[in-house]
């Protein structure tokens, strides 16, 4: 393969099927393959890595839906690279990048087929990120196997999902290091969604639950991730598919099969694909719709560990493992708005 071969030629030239857009209907990419461009693990190592080149001491991971082999055609390569130096940038080909700030990163943009984002992680404590590892671990009951948890598209769990999942790229110490500092081997195997609501309605709805209209603050993320297990653990218990990889468009047979309404998140993802927001309305009664799933599941052993967590007692964890979500602080990719996997 030369040089000046991109990840798109190397689909062609391995003659791997890829599947529809995102968002369509399609199978995933061939099975083996990474997905989105059918280019081997091996052959992404390599592009990548003439393309930008890693710093020195660095860990660098591929991850998110190519990493996992579950990517469609136009999903993006996403990159994860950890303990960069602070004067790094990485050179890209292509004009109109673009540089986004982020909480634990830089995140750069990069024009073409396909796009590649970026994050760039500088290097630093790891405190909040433990601590939230080690909060997540709690809600889930220790005695049931391995879930998919799809929660909310915070910055920290996203990074951590992908710390956990991604396939190394580039330094090896350096990413096992991240780790175990982090604990992410002690997280469910979850999935970091942007689900039928992105961040900003999930902060419109916890200012309208809270007359201070205080932002999004930790008790209000860990109990939108608690209702998002409970959804998980109705699948795995066979009332669903257990891949549930568009939450928007799945929550409502969860439902359907505990005998519960599916009308309001049909009504959601109406909204959503017009381009208009759910109003507190249609919040107040998805409320009252979790609260009867809640009281109907609550003996299940999944499900009792989140109607304690719900019911007010996990609060004194997610405090220890807080998150600083404060406005500006919890930030969804464009156009992702109802993409389960990113």
């Amino acid at each position: 393969m030369s040089d000046d071969t991109d990840i798109t030629t190397a689909a062609r030239d391995g003659g791997t099927r890829v599947a529809a857009p995102e968002g369509t209907a399609g199978a995933p990419g061939t099975a083996g393959a990474t997905g989105a461009t059918g280019a081997t693990a091996d052959d992404l190592t390599a592009l990548l890595g003439r393309r930008f080149p890693w710093p020195e001491g660095s860990g660098v991971l591929l991850a998110g839906s190519t990493a996992e082999g579950v990517a469609m055609r136009g999903s993006n390569v996403n990159v994860l690279v950890l303990d960069a130096p602070d004067d790094w940038t990485p050179d890209h080909e292509g004009d109109g990048s673009v540089l986004r700030p982020m909480s634990l990163a830089r995140n750069h943009l990069f024009p073409g087929d396909p796009a590649v984002n970026m994050d760039v992680v500088r290097a630093g404590p790891l405190r909040d990120l433990a601590d939230l590892a080690s909060g997540m671990s709690r809600i889930q009951d220790p005695g049931t196997p391995d879930l998919e948890l799809p929660v909310l598209d915070a910055l920290e769990i996203r990074f951590l999902a992908r710390l956990r999942g991604g396939q190394v790229l580039h330094g090896t110490g350096a990413v096992e290091r991240w780790r175990r500092q982090a604990h992410v081997r002690w997280l469910p195997a979850f999935h970091c969604a942007t689900t039928y609501l992105t961040a900003d309605h999930f902060r419109r709805k916890a200012g309208t639950a809270h007359a201070d209209g205080l932002p999004l603050d930790a008790a209000v993320l860990f109990r939108l991730a608690v209702e998002h297990l409970l959804v998980s653990a109705l699948a795995a218990e066979g009332r669903v598919l257990h891949e549930v990889k568009n939450l928007g468009r799945n929550i409502g047979a969860v439902l359907a099969t505990a005998a519960r309404p599916a009308r309001l998140f049909t009504e959601a993802g109406s909204l959503l694909d017009h381009g208009t927001e759910p109003g507190p309305a249609l919040f107040a009664r998805f409320d009252a719709c979790a609260a009867d799933l809640l009281r109907g599941v609550g003996a299940a052993p999944h499900g009792r560990t989140a109607a304690d967590y719900l019911a007010g007692q996990g609060h004194a964890a997610a405090e220890h493992g807080r998150v600083l979500v404060e406005q500006g602080h919890v930030q969804t990719e464009e156009g992702h708005v109802r993409e389960a996997g990113t």
